[in-house]
């Protein structure tokens, strides 16, 4: 369950990873710029577009234009973090 304070956007890493699959629409393991835009809606997070860009852009190792494989999904993580508004809290 996505938690709200102070606008952001506060979840465990383990809700983050089945948000991540959710993202995945088409199921292909990679996480495509279009998908990433259509994710980031249902947060609430706004200028999706340029932000899904930016975040592919950032986390794409391999320039295969989407997110693929641990390393890459550490990136876009830690670009969440950053730059969406999103908190990791660890469970209690």
């Amino acid at each position: 369950m996505v938690h709200f304070m102070h606008n952001k956007r506060q979840m465990t890493m383990e809700e983050f990873q089945r948000w991540l699959k959710v993202v995945d629409a088409n199921g292909d393991g990679q996480i495509s710029r279009k998908e990433l835009e259509d994710a980031l809606r249902t947060l609430g997070v706004h200028s999706v577009h340029l932000r899904a860009w930016f975040a592919v852009q950032k986390a794409d190792l391999n320039h295969n234009r989407a997110v693929d494989g641990d390393q890459e999904i550490k990136k876009l993580t830690a670009h969440a973090e950053k730059h969406w508004g999103i908190v990791l809290v660890t469970n209690n």
